[in-house]
């Protein structure tokens, strides 16, 4: 007794067994386990007292469950522990497993039903951790924030300028350290090829931040960030295997990037990619120019929050410090602030949250429909075992004990249907993991995470325990509630009125309309996807080949250059045979990204410059607006006469005019791009173009100004239209750009039709799950209804079979049957069409711009619901048609 006390295994011992049991049994077996693991042999065995603990522990569940513990006195389980609780909860689950093995078909149903309700939701959560919640592997993720630098009277965040980051670092105290990083895309040379990688400039304390130290060789130096001596890279594991077989000598190695020599210092740890999709990363060093630059916004800054500190206070220092440095520097600093947000949250795109709680909601109905199809299921069984539990309660069995042992058998199905649904989620999870393209995965935070962890493992099962106690406890409570006499007396012959199972019928009606609820807001994402994709985006897609030229910043960094390679490109490819026309822009549809600009309206002057309009930018090359078939409405296209040294032009999409000279002929007049001195004339105006960024809604209206005025600094988009497979002429694209330069790469190679459906596979991806949902949704509910007319059925078999023997015909039957079926399936139409409305108004709410209310829609997945429901009573129905009214009436 001395050994356990105190301790959690003596309190469980005295709540399972009384003390006379503890005595006699428990103790004893106990102390010799706990003599033998204290000997010396025993030790070096590995026996020690807490496996003893729990060998002992086993053993004696296992004796009670099987029957085998024997008093070695009395030869039989002892009295006092076959009257003790946990006893009795042992032979409850005995009789359960001993019940359901006779209705395996039952068992087997209910443990289906809830594992697809669970499933899907495990599912959803599981993508919700992992993509939303938990996006970043991080240490200590929780405290890891992002600063960005603010437009007070806007709202606008922007990254931040080097002299605000090093003023920020200086006087922060809230946050441990402060970091950055900018985007930089070098330009590898390789000995067969040159490829453009992804990657960021960062300063020092990156990798120690977020705890991701090199996997090989070393994080970078002090000595690394001296401003002309940050030639040192750090690359990730995917380039070393890609590029290097992962040869553990790298560290020392010189690469060619940019055209200049940089030496690998150390490889990143398996699966880092942070900023996301980055393979290298540079040391960012300051120059003395850099480091008094308050305009140039380049930086992202990560700092980690100090032990003590809430993110709350980190934002009111922050705000403190932008408002000393508007004191000190009022021509660059005015009204900017300082946004202070959590690393799980700072990236999320926009509609994110709408997109996954349209997807939590659409499993939620899942597991309602599934919930109510159990509790349909539960009742019909409830009421078949009332003369079993007549006589249990006859032979001295109290209500309590019968509402437990009910209900032990609906968590024991829930336990199974648990297990059940870990496999459908975990299945599901990575069925998508590793069926997306590799080229949008490693672009999505958090994808390559996509997986069950522990707390689902252990979420899963408690709610399932959860929804089979409160599923089961109703039918539990009914079916101990009815007299014993009356409950005797009555045979169960068909009999049994419509008020004594209107729960079922309630039931059923709940889950046609949350079934017509789930299937009218998968059609509107089905349709939004669709609508997305196949709406014209203002263009021809087909026949079009898109790719992204990259130009290594120290070699193109001036214009003339960069006119240069643009006119020598244009014309390399153009002689391509096969082709049709050719284009360079600074940005296409599908691009994933779109530039923008503020505008100045000539003769229309904003009082607040922070508060000017703005509109998507666009520079593009001679020949554009033909290779992408964008009409010309007014005035007319860019000439290769549109040079650096002519008039600065302009040409603006049709948005704009409706948005700024509506009714009035804008071809003339003059805008000016932000803070430009050049006034544009504009000279045509062109159709709308919708750029696929949904959750940006349509973004139309645009400002094109010719590519030779104003070329791109880094990566141009390069359109080529062809009558052959476009996809084919992507080689001879990459021959005509060696022949210029080698060191410059073609990357991102694909046809238009591919890069929009790349661009919507988040919608699409919602569409299928949507979907899959929905199909689940209307399975269920076929089943609840088929179940339920099956249970009228087989309990009005003499009334059918009385009512054939007096002359009522298979179709008064049939009519009979089926009208039921009917009502409940008016019904619930009725109220799911209330439902369905509300959930396609929340969606078009949710994703703006992408899900519309469609009325047909509704009515078309109302009438189907309402085929398949009535469909699934016809069967039973069938049935009661074909039942001998001698047999039926002659069986009691």
């Amino acid at each position: 007794m001395k050994d356990m006390k105190g301790t959690w295994l003596r309190r469980f011992a005295e709540s399972a067994f009384d003390r006379a049991t503890l005595e006699r049994v428990i103790l004893p077996a106990l102390a010799d386990l706990q003599h033998e693991a204290g000997t010396h042999s025993s030790r070096r065995q590995g026996l020690t007292v807490p496996r003893a603990y729990i060998a002992v522990w086993k053993t004696l569940l296992i004796c009670m469950v099987t029957r085998r513990f024997r008093d070695p006195d009395q030869h039989q389980l002892p009295t006092e522990l076959r009257s003790s609780t946990l006893m009795s909860i042992v032979s409850d689950l005995r009789y359960t497993i001993r019940s359901l093995k006779r209705q395996p078909g039952f068992a087997a149903t209910v443990a289906v039903t809830l594992a697809l309700g669970l499933g899907v939701n495990a599912t959803v959560l599981g993508m919700v951790d992992a993509l939303v919640l938990r996006p970043f592997q991080f240490r200590d993720y929780q405290r890891l924030v992002v600063v960005w630098e603010t437009q007070r009277q806007t709202g606008d965040r922007t990254p931040v300028p080097p002299a605000t980051f090093l003023d920020w670092q200086k006087h922060i105290s809230s946050v441990q350290q402060l970091t950055a990083w900018q985007g930089w895309t070098p330009t590898a040379s390789w000995p067969s090829e040159a490829e453009r990688l992804q990657g960021a400039r960062v300063s020092q304390g990156f990798f120690e931040i977020l705890g991701r130290l090199p996997s090989v060789g070393r994080s970078f130096a002090e000595r690394d960030h001296d401003h002309g001596n940050n030639r040192s890279v750090i690359i990730g594991g995917g380039l070393w295997k890609r590029r290097f077989a992962e040869n553990p000598t790298i560290v020392g190695t010189e690469i060619l990037l940019d055209g200049e020599a940089y030496t690998v210092v150390g490889v990143a740890s398996a699966g880092f990619e942070f900023p996301t999709g980055a393979e290298i990363w540079m040391p960012l060093a300051f120059g003395p120019r850099e480091q008094l630059d308050r305009k140039t916004k380049t930086l992202t800054v990560l700092g980690k929050l100090n032990g003590e500190q809430a993110l709350t206070e980190a934002q009111t220092e922050f705000d403190l410090i932008s408002r000393r440095l508007e004191q000190d520097h009022p021509d660059t600093n005015r009204d900017r602030g300082a946004l202070v947000r959590t690393l799980s949250t700072a990236f999320r795109d926009d509609g994110v949250l709408g997109f996954f709680g349209v997807l939590q909601a659409g499993a939620g109905l899942v597991l309602l429909v599934a919930c109510a199809n159990l509790a349909g299921l539960l009742l019909a069984r409830a009421s078949e075992r009332q003369r079993e539990v007549a006589v249990r309660s006859a032979l001295g069995a109290s209500r309590g004990r019968i509402v437990r042992q009910l209900i032990t058998e609906t968590v024991v199905l829930g336990v199974i249907a648990s297990g059940l649904a870990l496999i459908i989620a975990q299945v599901t999870l990575d069925f998508m993991r590793t069926s997306v393209p590799p080229e949008i995965a490693r672009h999505v935070e958090g994808w390559n995470n996509l997986r069950l962890d522990g707390r689902l493992r252990l979420l899963i099962p408690m709610l399932a325990i959860g929804v089979g106690l409160v599923v089961g406890l109703v039918p539990a409570l009914g079916a101990t509630r009815e007299s014993l006499t009356s409950t005797l007396n009555d045979e169960g012959a068909g009999t049994a009125s419509v008020k004594r199972h209107r729960m079922r019928q309630f039931l059923v009606v709940t889950e046609i309309a949350l079934a017509l609820g789930l299937l009218v807001a998968a059609g509107l994402s089905i349709q939004g996807g669709m609508r997305l994709v196949r709406q014209p985006g203002g263009f021809e897609p087909r026949g079009l080949l898109t790719f992204d030229v990259s130009l290594p910043e120290n070699r193109y960094r001036s214009e003339h250059v960069r006119r240069e390679f643009a006119d020598s490109f244009l014309a390399k490819v153009s002689a391509i045979g096969g082709t049709d026309a050719v284009a360079l822009a600074n940005v296409v549809p599908a691009a994933g990204w779109s530039p923008s600009v503020a505008l100045d309206i000539e003769d229309r002057p904003v009082p607040d410059p922070a508060r000017r309009p703005v509109a998507g930018f666009r520079s593009v090359s001679a020949g554009f607006f033909s290779a992408m078939e964008i009409p010309v409405q007014r005035g007319r296209a860019f000439s290769i006469f549109d040079r650096e040294d002519t008039q600065p032009v302009a040409i603006v999409s049709a948005s704009l005019v409706d948005r700024f000279w509506p009714g009035v002929d804008p071809i003339g007049r003059r805008l000016r791009l932000d803070d430009s001195r050049d006034w544009l004339t504009i000279v045509g105006v062109v159709g709308d173009v919708r750029m696929y960024n949904w959750w940006d809604g349509v973004d139309a209206a645009a400002v094109y100004r010719p590519l030779r005025q104003h070329p791109p600094s880094d990566v141009l988009n390069g359109i080529v239209r062809t009558t052959a497979d476009p996809a084919a002429a992507t080689a001879a694209v990459r021959h005509a750009l060696r022949s210029i330069d080698p060191l410059v790469p073609v990357d991102n190679s694909r046809t238009m039709t591919r890069a929009i459906t790349d661009m919507t596979f988040g919608l699409s991806f919602l569409a299928s799950l949507m979907a899959v949902c929905g199909g689940i949704a209307l399975f269920l509910s076929a089943l609840g209804i088929y179940s339920m007319m099956t249970y009228v059925v087989s309990r009005r078999t003499r009334e059918f079979g009385l009512r054939i023997a007096l002359g009522a015909s298979a179709t008064d039957v049939l009519r009979l049957t089926l009208k039921q079926a009917a009502t409940l399936t008016a019904a619930g139409v009725g109220i799911g069409l209330v439902l369905a409305l509300l959930l396609g108004y929340l969606m078009a709410s949710a994703l703006y711009g992408v899900v519309a209310m469609d009325l047909w829609t509704v009515a078309a997945v109302a009438a189907m619901l309402a085929s398949i429901s009535l469909g699934a009573a016809y069967l039973p129905a069938q049935r009661a048609v074909r039942l001998d009214p001698a047999a039926t009436l002659r069986d009691r």
